[in-house]
């Protein structure tokens, strides 16, 4: 059959088959294979970012374990959170604002035990507040605030009373 083509329809043929080898070769070979290599570059790339992020998240982990077995030092020996309050408001010179002290039921949760005190200040300044609030973020005795209400007084609105639980965590 191709024995009765003229050369120049020969020449045809055989760049068509060339052509449709070539086309062959580029959809079912090398396209695939392209598409596959990019993919993989790209989950490698985001695996990598993912593994960064992981790095990342250890070194926290492992910064947070040491301020945790730093707090627990200092903690050991310290009061009931209860008497800690009591000795941060006369500190910090709240004592005749401080209207009542409850402490909460503690919980347990896991390895740790958690202690809340709710205490209501009345007719305190703002100045006051921030003093309190500084000396228990940045006290050693591990004393959180866990939730705050304020609001102003209504005859001087200089002058606030504030709702505040107090939280400690402890190993147990």
């Amino acid at each position: 059959m191709i024995n009765r083509l003229n050369p120049r329809e020969k020449a045809f043929v055989f760049v068509g088959v060339i052509v449709l080898a070539l086309l062959f070769a580029w959809f079912v070979l090398l396209q695939p294979y392209f598409e596959t290599m990019n993919n993989l570059d790209r989950r490698i790339a985001a695996h990598r970012h993912s593994l960064g992020k992981v790095e990342k998240m250890s070194t926290q982990i492992s910064q947070l374990r040491r301020q945790l077995a730093a707090v627990e030092i200092k903690k050991k020996g310290n009061r009931p959170l209860f008497s800690q309050v009591e000795s941060l408001t006369e500190k910090t010179g709240v004592r005749e604002q401080l209207l009542s002290m409850h402490p909460q039921p503690a919980t347990t949760q896991g390895t740790f035990r958690q202690q809340s005190v709710e205490i209501r200040l009345e007719k305190i300044s703002l100045l006051q507040l921030t003093k309190l609030l500084h000396v228990i973020e940045y006290r050693n005795g591990g004393v959180q605030v866990k939730s705050m209400r304020v609001r102003s007084r209504f005859e001087d609105h200089s002058i606030l009373d504030v709702n505040m639980v107090l939280m400690s965590l402890e190993r147990l």
